[in-house]
């Protein structure tokens, strides 16, 4: 929406200079709506913060006329009683009012407000202006032809100069206006209605260059040029001449430029204090026209309001705000982006060639690039031409530094470093976890004969020094090699029966002696000893135990007799003598042994037995699956000592698994180092990066990560990573790229080794690729970006910013544009 602020008055409009502040006094021979004939001073506060069009009264006062002219000035006494400057009031009776606004501010009387009432002209004044570099100084002029300079330094007791008065072709009648060289502040020019335009100089007192039009038009307003102290424009309120007129005082023979656009009179001309190239003026045809003084086009049109528009201003505190006060009563202020572009519409966008004003120029920027690189530009001192660096720019200092120190220890990949630094990094853990998972990572990086070993060292289980070498060659040997001899202690390798048909048991049997009983039953022996009492040793002698159920003894007798050894162990198992069982076995042969041990270990219920059981059977997975998940370190011990190489990885998994199933993560985490698992690991790493954990940022969590990954992927030796593994490095890389470490981020993604390579990930190695590689001269460049190295220095002649990612430069201007492409 065009217009932000609005209020009902029909008053002649000065905005301050330095403050948020609108001067209104009443227009003369403007009709009140309710046909008053009083004459106000009215001061608005300009808010644009809030939403209210209408625009507040903070101070206001009866004046004695109504106003031709208004003008606000700096403060030009210096003193604190006149920190918001002076109003200026030129009436229509010839005289001038000086108004202290703070005063009307603060709500004091009238007769406070008012400084001085100063008489000096006839007729209406129409030309009053401060002078913006000597705010001291006021020009005014009026019907009677003469101009008067005031000096207002001491505001309450003004002096002023002789009356300045032309003469010859230099005879001005009434004074439509007049304005303040922008550049020099001892000129002046004035204009007339007898068509002739003059220029002053205060210093001689005297004009020095007097023009009128060939057709000796009838002059209303004039303006300065903000930027050429050589150039003024003039306009004409004669409908019959309503074009604007451009004149440069070195050549007054014709205008520079014409600007046509009016069809009527123009009345009021604003030059924009922050755009040269921006001209402001109304006109009887009912238009308010925004021009472009370089082309001399029309940029915008303020909405046509039901009347004229009488005067317009610039807002000096925000570009792009102007007011304008109509005779339909209204003092409106509107946003110049948002009025209708003349001459263009939905469908014709973009036909008339467009300027960025010069309020969207930057003196200073910065910009941030790709790689950790920082351009930036400033104003040459001494001269209109810029100056752009470019810098290095490392935000995460902490990540630099461990980025670079992690890099330098794993440069080699040697595993004796890579051992000492996770020795390192376990020390300087300060979480018990951390502490653990650096062990774990340490004992991985072991020598290949002696890494078991160390891990079951590092769990608190110490293997034996004489059998160890042994274990560690055959981890998995069972319990058939070893013998029964071993076990119980017997030297001998004799077994206590004989595996034969039984005949030459009895070929060997001894003659029963006379008083030996005679057996009365089939189903009861005796066998009387060999070896007489009085040859035994005391310590040697022993007796045949009485057993509590001679049916058990005598069938199993029977069965041992015939040499039925299954059918002897079946009975011992029948009787829960397992003892027995297993030495009749052990006699009966391999077979017989292999299964009775299997028999047995299946009938126990001891915990120690069920890892025996576990090793003979060769099924260390059942022991993985069944045993207490409290007891992890003892499982993955045993692993240790007893898997085979090829299915050591799948068991350290499973018990990983299981372990992450009961929530049991740091555990679960270590077992899934012991498998290699580098994907599973990484994922319950990750967990932390999404959380606050020991106050650290996300930055360092990252790093920590990054380096836990990197020496685990060492240590498998594993190329290929899952999707979200892949992710994570992208991310690191792509945080490393940005403080400027790109060779050490492509590094870690040339880990990354996938057939299928997201759009980011070859985006991101491309432009890796493409900033560390030598430049290139290229001729579409116009000059050598080779040396927008750190910290150098270029010199465009002219930058300017972009507006909304379009930006229009003329044909003129891409002679001095230079593209700087990061």
């Amino acid at each position: 929406m065009a217009c932000i602020k609005a209020v009902n008055r029909s008053a002649q409009v000065a905005l301050a200079p330095d403050a948020p502040y609108m001067a209104a006094g009443t227009m003369s021979g403007a009709v009140d709506p309710s046909f008053s004939s009083s004459a106000n001073l009215e001061i608005f506060k300009l808010d644009f913060q809030i939403d209210d069009r209408e625009i507040p009264v903070v101070g206001e006062c009866p004046t004695s006329e109504r106003f031709n002219r208004i003008a606000w000035g700096k403060n030009g006494s210096s003193s604190d009683d006149f920190s918001l400057g002076l109003i200026a009031g030129g009436l229509v009776d010839g005289h001038i009012d000086l108004w202290n606004p703070l005063n009307l501010i603060r709500t004091v009387s009238s007769e406070q407000a008012l400084i001085v009432h100063l008489s000096r002209h006839k007729g209406p004044v129409r030309g009053l202006e401060f002078n913006a570099i000597a705010p001291n100084l006021l020009a005014s002029g009026a019907d009677d032809g003469e101009i008067c300079i005031w000096d207002l330094l001491a505001p309450a007791q003004p002096s002023h100069c002789p009356p300045l008065k032309g003469s010859g072709s230099a005879t001005q009648g009434e004074i439509s206006f007049l304005s303040w060289n922008c550049k020099v502040p001892h000129i002046l020019a004035s204009t007339s209605y007898n068509g002739t335009t003059v220029v002053w100089d205060l210093k001689k007192q005297k004009p020095v260059i007097s023009f009128a039009d060939s057709v000796r038009r009838r002059c209303s307003v004039l303006q300065w040029h903000p930027d050429v102290a050589t150039q003024l424009v003039v306009a004409s309120d004669k409908d019959d001449s309503p074009t604007l007129r451009l004149w440069d005082m070195r050549n007054i023979m014709s205008p520079v430029k014409e600007f046509v656009g009016h069809t009527k009179g123009v009345i009021a001309m604003a030059w924009c204090p922050s755009e040269s190239s921006y001209l402001l003026t109304c006109a009887k045809d009912n238009r308010t026209i925004c021009w472009d003084t370089v082309t001399g086009e029309i940029v915008c049109e303020l909405p046509a309001s039901t009347n004229w528009n009488f005067d317009v201003h610039w807002y000096p505190k925000i570009p792009g705000v102007i007011s304008a006060s109509s005779f339909d009563g209204k003092i409106g202020l509107y946003n110049i982006e948002g009025c209708s572009r003349y001459g263009v519409d939905e469908v014709d966008f973009g036909a008339v060639s467009l300027r960025a004003p010069k309020w969207y120029k930057r003196p200073v920027g910065a910009s941030f690039g790709f790689g950790g690189k920082v351009v930036s530009f400033r104003p040459r001192m001494g001269t209109s031409s810029s100056e752009v660096f470019v810098h290095n720019l490392a935000a995460e200092e902490s990540l630099v530094s461990r980025s670079s120190e992690f890099e330098s220890a794993i440069q080699n990949g040697e595993r004796s470093l890579l051992r000492v630094l996770c020795e390192k990094k376990s020390q300087e853990s300060e979480s018990q976890q951390d502490r653990e998972t650096w062990g774990f990572l340490k004992v991985m990086f072991e020598d290949d004969g002696t890494a078991r070993t160390k891990l079951l060292m590092h769990l608190g289980f110490s293997p034996p020094a004489e059998e160890k070498d042994t274990v560690q060659d055959d981890p998995s040997r069972s319990v058939n090699d070893i013998t029964l001899e071993e076990k119980v202690g017997y030297e001998k390798e004799a077994t206590l029966f004989a595996a034969d048909n039984g005949e030459d048991f009895f070929n060997n049997l001894p003659s029963p002696k006379a008083d030996t009983p005679v057996a009365t039953s089939e189903n009861n022996f005796h066998v009387e000893s060999t070896v007489s009492r009085t040859d035994l040793a005391p310590q040697e002698s022993y007796g045949l135990e009485e057993s509590s159920d001679p049916s058990f003894d005598d069938a199993v007798q029977r069965a041992l007799v015939v040499g039925d050894y299954k059918g002897a162990v079946a009975q011992c198992i029948a009787a829960n003598k397992m003892a027995d069982a297993l030495v009749i076995a052990h006699v009966g042969g391999t077979s017989l042994w292999e299964s009775t041990c299997d028999q047995f270990l299946k009938m126990s219920h001891s915990s120690h037995l069920k890892v025996v059981s576990a090793m003979v059977n060769n099924d260390l997975m059942s022991l993985v699956n069944r045993r207490p998940l409290k007891l992890w370190k003892e499982t993955l011990a045993l692993l240790c000592t007893f898997a085979q190489r090829e299915e050591w990885n799948v068991l350290c998994d499973t018990l990983a698994s299981k372990l992450m199933a009961s929530d049991n993560t740091l555990a679960a985490t270590l077992c899934y180092i012991c498998a290699g698992n580098i994907d599973k690991t990484v994922e319950v790493w990750s967990r932390c990066l999404t959380t606050e954990h020991d106050g650290k940022s996300y930055v360092d969590l990252l790093q920590d990560l990054m380096e836990k990954t990197i020496v685990l992927a060492l240590a498998t030796g594993q190329k290929r990573y899952s999707s979200s593994l892949c992710k994570l490095v992208e991310k690191y890389a792509e945080i490393l790229a940005s403080q400027g470490l790109l060779t050490t981020a492509m590094e870690y993604l040339k880990l990354l080794e996938s057939d299928e390579q997201s759009p980011e990930l070859v985006i991101l190695k491309d432009r890796i690729t493409l900033s560390t590689e030598p430049e290139k001269e290229t001729k579409s460049m116009a000059f050598d970006n080779s040396h927008l190295a750190s910290g150098s220095v270029f010199e465009p002649t002219y930058i300017r910013c972009f507006v909304f990612g379009i930006y229009f430069i003329s044909d003129t201007e891409w002679s001095s544009i230079i593209v700087v492409m990061l």
